[in-house]
């Protein structure tokens, strides 16, 4: 008899603790349903101007992310001093962000982010023609942004937003041309993503 109660005692503890497991409260269960953790983004504005902008973002810990950021921009002004000008412009961006909200988790909300960039300029001017000049330079530099990101998770499911701006130095490494230059660049971004 006491190995039949004490069966069903173990039993039923088993039961429990397994159910007990298995709960999950509704606000835990929204952010595991419909938290992503990829974003590929485009910028639209970038566009505008000639460039060709892309991102990626990777969701690492639950307030934290990776970001990736390209340009590429190509374009040939021809002004009317008789003078022709060609640019080619590269720009690579990784950075670290962190979300700061209390009650949403990465990527969506307030964040602030920081990292590395790196940019390729080539300038090539015709002043006339026999005379040219060509100027070719490669920049590194730091970033500090902050921003909001907004992620649909209803009507638009898995389209995402973002608005963010902040401060840039670079600096040339002397590389393809011995002239020294730095600067504080401001920028200001706004994407469209999708996320998943």
């Amino acid at each position: 008899m006491k190995k039949i109660g004490w069966t069903i005692l173990i039993g039923v503890l088993t039961v429990i603790s397994l159910n007990a497991q298995e709960t999950i409260n509704d606000s835990e269960k929204r952010q595991i349903e419909f938290t992503p953790r990829n974003i590929v983004k485009l910028h639209p504005i970038a566009a505008l101007v000639g460039a060709i902008g892309i991102g990626y973002e990777r969701v690492i810990q639950p307030k934290k992310s990776l970001t990736f950021r390209l340009f590429q921009q190509f374009n040939e002004p021809n002004f009317d001093n008789n003078k022709y000008e060609r640019n080619y412009n590269m720009l690579f961006e990784t950075g670290l962000r962190r979300y700061l909200s209390k009650r949403k988790n990465a990527p969506e909300g307030w964040s602030v982010s920081g990292g590395l960039m790196t940019e390729y300029n080539y300038n090539r001017l015709e002043k006339n023609s026999t005379s040219d000049e060509d100027i070719e330079r490669l920049w590194v530099g730091v970033f500090a942004r902050t921003g909001y990101q907004w992620v649909f998770k209803k009507a638009l499911k898995g389209i995402t937003t973002e608005v963010n701006g902040g401060l840039g130095y670079r600096t040339t490494t002397g590389i393809f041309d011995e002239k020294s230059s730095h600067g504080l660049d401001v920028n200001l971004h706004f994407t469209i993503g999708y996320s998943w």
